[in-house]
């Protein structure tokens, strides 16, 4: 008897799991063996898939067989209690999860033909070595034109590209501060880990120096791990649309250059106005101004070429002269959104990649996020105070922290 009940309970599964290809028996004796899935077939899925914790698993089924199907993927259970959430209406699933355990998915794949359903499980397990919550690596770290460019990080003869980024992350890693300069300066840096994109909730935070009325709102731009190749590549980046995203004022494409200035204008000191020469795709050109604060040079010594581009969303200027004299100037800080804009401690220097929108505006849903751009939003200068430039000290996974922190309704 407990071979016969066993005999049928498997083919009551099976005919749960095949209901859209076939009308099944229980007798014992219609078959010597087990009949094909043709859903696992059909698709071409593994029976389970193993992943660590807040690492993404890419799910592709094989759909050459349909003609422009639909897809919706479901956690059904887990940890063996049911569920029913929808999480995916993509041909492939991207999959990253917080929680340790064991997700059953069911995926249902249609066209106008055909409808195939199949269920398999997602293994997540907890790391073997814990992850940091911090920042584990910059890949890029190009400043523009500005005051504290060669000196945040500290530029000495002989440094490369890739040993100022270098510098760069030892500075974010530990939380302290680096400068982006005047327009489009950037830096990219990258996790241990995804940051898993939490709903209803902020996902990580970037710290900057802002205080009230000092503010130099950076935009940032978010990017996962899509081709797995451990990289940020190009065709990756979703901006985190903040409160600016569409002020009649915010320029899409702006797009300037600065020329390296010589030798004799960099050694000279004190305040002059024609020092780093730019040129924009506005039809304006002229000089960045030099202050007596700061007596290096203002371009990045690395970088050999004579001159450097930047292209990005320009926001705003913020800048103001309440005294009327340039005495003393005011910098508002934006709404939302952008790093560098609010004090460290303040809810909106932390951020959701639910904000995260394509080249056209249009809203994404991303499961988490690998890699991080930040880059200066504002290109103005405000009197003794010099280039408005986004400051960067570092950035952290608030899951990970234990952090948590509403989103904006």
């Amino acid at each position: 008897m407990k071979t016969n009940k066993l005999r049928l309970s498997t083919i009551a599964a099976l005919c749960f799991s095949s209901v859209a290809f076939y009308s099944c028996s229980s007798d014992d004796n219609s078959s010597t063996t087990d009949p094909v899935d043709p859903i696992n077939n059909a698709l071409n899925l593994e029976a389970n898939y193993q992943v660590d914790r807040s690492k993404l698993v890419f799910v592709k089924p094989e759909l050459k067989s349909f003609s422009e199907p639909t897809l919706s993927w479901k956690v059904i259970k887990y940890e063996g209690v049911d569920k029913d959430s929808l999480i995916s209406n993509e041909k492939q699933l991207d999959f990253v999860s917080l929680k340790a355990g064991r997700y059953t998915i069911a995926v249902e794949a249609k066209d106008n033909k055909t409808a195939v359903k199949h269920q398999f499980d997602i293994v997540v397990n907890k790391e073997a070595k814990e992850y940091s919550a911090k920042i584990a690596k910059v890949f890029e770290y190009l400043p523009s034109y500005g005051q504290f460019v060669n000196d945040l990080p500290k530029y000495e003869p002989g440094d490369t590209q890739e040993i100022m980024n270098k510098k760069a992350e030892n500075s974010l890693m530990k939380d302290n501060m680096i400068s982006l300069g005047g327009f489009g300066g950037y830096v990219v840096f990258g996790f241990d880990h995804t940051i898993v994109n939490v709903p209803g909730k902020r996902d990580f935070k970037v710290l900057g120096n802002a205080f009230k009325n000092s503010s130099e709102p950076g935009i940032i731009m978010v990017a996962y791990d899509k081709n797995k190749n451990g990289k940020p590549d190009e065709d990756e980046w979703y901006e985190i649309a903040g409160s600016e995203y569409n002020h009649p004022e915010t320029i899409r494409n702006y797009e300037i250059t600065f020329y390296k200035p010589s030798a004799e204008l960099d050694a000279k000191e004190g305040d002059f106005e024609e020092y780093v020469k730019f040129k924009n795709n506005k039809g304006q050109e002229g000089y960045k101004p030099k202050n007596r604060f700061h007596k290096q040079s203002y371009y990045p010594l690395w970088v050999k070429e004579s001159s450097l581009t930047f292209k990005g969303s320009k926001l705003r200027n913020n800048a103001k002269d309440t005294s009327g004299n340039g005495s003393y100037w005011v910098l508002p800080e934006f709404e939302y959104g952008y790093v560098d804009n609010h004090p460290n401690n303040h809810d909106e220097s932390a951020f959701d990649i639910s904000w995260a929108v394509d080249k056209k505006g249009n809203k994404v849903h991303l499961p988490g996020i690998d890699f991080i751009k930040v880059y200066t939003a504002l290109d103005q200068e405000a009197g003794w105070l010099g280039e408005t430039s986004t400051e960067v000290a570092g950035a952290s996974d608030l899951h990970l922290q234990g952090i948590s922190i509403e989103t904006r309704k």
